[in-house]
């Protein structure tokens, strides 16, 4: 099978519906927050000065929930079970006290798509990933979009 595909294998992530609920309802908070602020204080003042700091805090948050229901419909429908091969442990990095992020190079394989290589991110707490771990991933085949699953 060949993947006529311009920009390349690309990592994705993926979240449930309840996921999607709470980051929505986040999103809406921050959103509101400045209307409400000025409601409740009486002062449009107010309610600006916070709308300008958290408004495009919601929406960013509002328009990346979207992308990962929307993924996550696609690979409903469309994704292919798969696995990963850890070729190499580029580095690990820090991403806050508790939780690391490992930057990775991997094949990935499986039946309906062509065996393919590529760098990914992988968050780990517990698990240090080594050269030769394989893990369990969703690929959807039209565009080599590709989600991790975690066994952390």
């Amino acid at each position: 099978m060949s993947n006529k595909n311009a920009r390349g294998p690309r990592q994705v992530e993926l979240i449930g519906p309840v996921a999607g609920v709470v980051t929505y309802s986040i999103a809406g908070g921050l959103i509101l927050a400045g209307p409400i602020a000025g409601w409740g204080d009486g002062s449009l003042a107010t309610g600006l000065w916070i709308g300008v700091f958290t408004l495009p805090f919601g929406i960013g948050i509002a328009v990346s929930t979207y992308r990962w229901r929307w993924n996550e419909k696609r690979f409903q429908a469309a994704g292919i079970a798969g696995t990963l091969k850890i070729l190499a442990v580029n580095r690990i990095r820090s991403s806050d006290e508790s939780q690391y992020i490992a930057e990775l190079t991997v094949r990935i394989s499986g039946p309906g798509f062509d065996t393919f290589e590529t760098d990914c991110e992988v968050p780990t707490s517990s698990m240090r990933p080594q050269f030769g771990d394989r893990l369990t991933v969703m690929v959807e085949p039209s565009d080599l979009t590709f989600a991790i699953f975690q066994q952390d």
